[in-house]
């Protein structure tokens, strides 16, 4: 295979022979998709930084990234929605996020199934990849790990008087982003129970303002709970590490308060594929900062 090839010149996978059922119980993690297309999208749309880290525990498995304190996303799936889930204790590890998406890759567009092995600390994660149109193909890749640097820890308070949330459908969210202005140095974010109710307004080098408004009312919400107003702006260049996500996905949740923290869901889902969500933290400019 010349995809095969090429990742082992790199030093990123090697081919050794394939794994029996009775090695499987060495592992402390196991687990199997048997559809990588969704998976596949997820992980695209989180490269946006060199490391991810990935935390599994009997509540399923998080593969988180971050860049410095202002951004972060994390990649979530429950154990249900693996064909086979087994993990002994918790198990943290750091690899290169993009290392994990070329190995996903190899059969490019074909379905495959992932079986993700791990032993241990210092141990490489394994990924055994099956083509379903092709049972006499199949490739093992072994990606190097790294101690686990702990993720930032973000929360939005649900008590909170001022929580805001927003449902929208993820095409018509791409939309809004396509019609504001790509060279924005800032995006400001308002939602209020008055109108326009939900407000986007970019600003740029020479304080050009464009805006996107959308009433609560709007084919486009699915769900609008505000709870009082608020403003906050955010660097252009963190909003747009989410367009990966936003181009691929079918439902969007908006979420933020009084403190401006915002957090945003993506939910990713291909042909009959299990739903999974990637979440993204982005912190807002200091005040003092924006003026």
């Amino acid at each position: 295979m010349q995809h095969s090839k090429l990742l082992y010149a790199k030093g990123i996978i090697k081919n050794r022979k394939m794994l029996t059922q009775s090695q499987y119980e060495d592992y402390k993690l196991v687990c199997r998709l048997e559809h990588i297309k969704t998976f596949y999208s997820s992980i695209k749309a989180i490269c946006f930084s060199e490391f991810g880290t990935l935390q599994a525990s009997e509540d399923g498995l998080l593969i988180t990234v971050e860049q410095g304190k202002s951004i972060q996303a994390t990649l979530f799936i429950a154990p249900e929605f693996f064909a086979e889930f087994k993990v002994d204790g918790a198990q943290n590890f750091s690899i290169k996020i993009s290392v994990l998406a070329e190995c996903l890759s190899l059969f490019g567009l074909s379905d495959c199934s992932v079986k993700m092995l791990y032993k241990g600390e210092g141990a490489p994660l394994l990924l055994l990849l099956e083509p379903h149109d092709d049972e006499q193909v199949s490739t093992e890749c072994s990606i190097k790990t790294t101690n686990v640097e702990e993720p930032m820890e973000y929360e939005l308070d649900s008590n909170s008087s001022s929580l805001n949330k927003i449902f929208m459908r993820g095409p018509d969210m791409s939309h809004i982003f396509h019609e504001l202005d790509k060279a924005a140095d800032e995006y400001e974010f308002t939602i209020s129970p008055l109108k326009p109710h939900f407000k986007i307004t970019t600003l740029g080098v020479m304080q050009a303002e464009s805006s996107v408004e959308v009433a609560k009312s709007s084919d486009m919400i699915i769900l609008f709970n505000c709870r009082a107003t608020t403003v906050a702006r955010y660097k252009s260049q963190q909003i747009r590490l989410t367009n990966k996500a936003l181009q691929v996905a079918t439902k969007v949740a908006i979420k933020t308060d009084d403190s401006g923290l915002l957090e945003l869901h993506f939910m990713m889902q291909a042909d009959d594929e299990e739903e999974m969500y990637v979440r993204f933290f982005i912190t807002p400019l200091l005040e003092l900062d924006a003026n």
